[in-house]
């Protein structure tokens, strides 16, 4: 920046042989001027990580020069205070400052590092379409970058923006990048930290791995904010493994160094940890102050992990404390904010998914105008030429049909996607009753003519409405779906798994008899019966009852099946509850079979 000085130097000398000596004082006022501007720009560009409040104090003294800034300077300015717009949250007042600096083609290092800040603004916005776009922008520019000082940095923004986007695997491809670009310490720091991230929320982060994370790059350089965000997840790390008097002891240390970045994100990050610390440790007053934190710096658009984790303290100490009014209002706080955290996931993964697909057309799209480009040329050849060449048109055209016809299938591929969407239970992600009915009625066709036996289970969560009635929905919803999550580790692969309505169930076990479908709701009744309800904050116990039926007793319909394990399922019901019967074998009126199966376990 400061080489532009000599050039400035240049234009000084030929006005002071043009226009004489009488005006010597004014080009040398405006030539310290000129240094002056250049050392601030210089300055805020080094400081605008490392410290805040000194790149802040910069900045009000180049926006109170700004009638003495050349273009390019005025730029800067820009840049820089859409950076700060940024760091205090107002994207649209950043995003604005930083188009103005995009739209300009002259300067193009600042454009591309105008363009850099956007991708990281969208990677917290939660407007991950956007995103997207300015995503796809950049990512061929990045081989003209390489070698100049602004590729490291798209090389973060771009691993940066697919952390935020929870796509890690493509995150630590654009680190490993980084890392093999010959980075400044800096950068090295930036990858490290992307790299600890993208480990620990693919799981191959342990505690073990703590001392070999190394975080002297960033303490070397003065990035705070990257090294709070290593030590951030380390702590995190240290509750999930139950020591929270490690991870308190690292996050009041570091405290004070968050503090001063004025990240409200990271600060909020921050506070939320120590206040699940102070919990952990029974400290509830303190863990109470340091949630409160959280909870008073929410914004209407933004919701994140540390105001679910706050709000959920501030409702679990207020219900210790008996104070159900307030308890009553942070579980609602936390529910909303829990709802819009999972909401923003399903949102990043869908936005990825639509993102891919229309980046796959879009190439698709091109593919075919290249191939009508090249059928236009071969006209135009063709009618040039002697009719013999006419073959070469008819291929033309027939490689034309191939390629829509192609791409209509690729079309088709995406609706099915979309149809496949519709088909699963949304609470608790197995299929719902239509689709398990088709898949159902297609495995029985085919035991039926491979004469393979093929059985079902139906079961039914006993006293369902009493919980639901007694502690909630939200409980209710909790019970169906760990019910689920408990019995799917005990299916096969091939096993169909659907919810016929409310709290009814039912497995469709092709290649079973009565004695390995058996055998898996007896281990089913037996794991639900275990499931604990400490999650909840309440203490009930869990139980269901199943019936069984197969094609032993003669029929491969689907709805005469489903018809007898119903009755199975009820008679074990009415048997005591908590039980498996046979139809069949275990119920009354029926044809008698050599072996009992009846569980009689009951409920305390």
């Amino acid at each position: 920046m400061l080489s532009r000085i000599p050039s400035f130097c240049i234009y000084i000398l030929l006005c002071l042989c043009f226009e004489g000596v009488a005006q010597e004082n004014y080009f040398i006022e405006r030539f310290e001027q000129y240094k002056e501007i250049e050392r601030l720009i210089y300055q805020a560009d080094k400081q605008r990580t490392l410290d805040r409040k000194l790149f802040n104090r910069i900045v009000e003294k180049l926006n109170a020069k700004q009638a003495l800034l050349s273009q390019e300077q005025k730029l800067y300015l820009a840049y820089f205070m859409g950076y700060q717009k940024v760091i205090g949250g107002d994207v649209q007042a950043a995003l604005t400052l930083l188009n103005k600096v995009i739209k300009q083609d002259e300067y193009t290092v600042l454009k591309h590092r105008a363009i850099i800040t956007k991708v990281n603004i969208y990677s917290t916005s939660e407007n991950y379409s956007e995103g997207f776009t300015v995503l796809n922008k950049l990512l061929p520019q990045l081989n003209e970058m390489e070698g100049k000082t602004s590729y490291a940095d798209a090389l973060f923004a771009v691993a940066n923006f697919y952390n935020r986007l929870s796509i890690y695997h493509l995150s630590q491809q654009y680190a490993w990048k980084l890392q093999a670009s010959n980075p400044s310490l800096r950068h090295i720091c930036l990858a490290n930290m992307l790299m600890v991230e993208s480990n620990f929320f693919l799981k191959q982060l342990t505690v073990e791995d703590i001392k070999n994370i190394n975080v002297s790059h960033c303490e070397t350089v003065g990035e705070t904010m990257a090294s709070n965000f290593i030590y951030v997840i380390i702590a995190e790390l240290y509750l999930i493994e139950n020591k929270p008097r490690l991870a308190l002891d690292l996050l009041l240390r570091q405290l004070p160094s968050v503090k001063r970045t004025e990240y409200y994100l990271l600060i909020s990050r921050f506070n939320s940890f120590i206040a699940q610390a102070h919990f952990a440790l029974g400290n509830f007053d303190e863990a109470e102050r340091y949630a409160n934190m959280v909870i008073e710096r929410i914004r209407v658009d933004h919701s994140s992990m540390s105001i679910v984790r706050a709000s959920k303290i501030l409702y679990q100490i207020n219900r210790k404390n008996n104070n159900l009014a307030l308890a009553l209002k942070y579980h609602e706080l936390y529910m909303a904010h829990d709802k819009l955290y999972n909401d923003d996931l399903n949102k990043r993964s869908i936005t990825y998914q639509i993102a891919e697909e229309n980046n796959q057309q879009k190439n698709l799209r091109i593919k075919l105008l290249d191939e009508q480009n090249r059928r236009l040329i071969l006209e135009k050849v063709l009618n040039e030429r002697t009719r013999e060449k006419d073959q070469l048109l008819i291929l033309s055209l027939m490689l034309i049909v191939a390629i829509l016809a192609y791409w209509t299938y690729k079309s088709k591929l995406t609706q099915r996607k979309l149809k496949k969407m519709a088909e699963y239970d949304e609470l608790t992600g197995i299929l719902n009753r239509r689709c398990f009915n088709e898949l159902a009625d297609t495995a029985i066709k085919y035991c039926h003519q491979s004469g393979q036996p093929i059985s079902l289970i139906l079961f039914d969560l006993d006293e369902f409405k009493a919980i639901n009635d007694t502690y909630g929905h939200q409980v209710g919803d909790w019970v169906l779906k760990n019910t689920i999550m408990t019995c799917q580790k005990l299916c096969r692969k091939n096993d169909i798994f659907g919810r016929f309505g409310g709290e009814e169930f039912t497995i469709l076990l092709p290649g079973c008899d009565n004695d390995k479908a058996y055998e898996l709701a007896e281990s089913c009744r037996s794991v639900i019966s275990e499931i604990s309800t400490v999650e909840t904050s309440y203490d009930f116990k869990i139980s269901a009852s199943f019936g069984i039926c197969s094609s032993e007793n003669g029929s491969y319909s689907l709805n005469e099946i489903v018809k007898a394990a119903d009755e199975a399922m009820y008679h074990a019901k009415s048997s005591g509850r908590n039980r498996v019967s046979i139809y069949g074998i275990d119920m009354p009126n029926t044809v008698e079979a050599p072996c009992l199966h009846e569980t009689a376990t009951t409920l305390d």
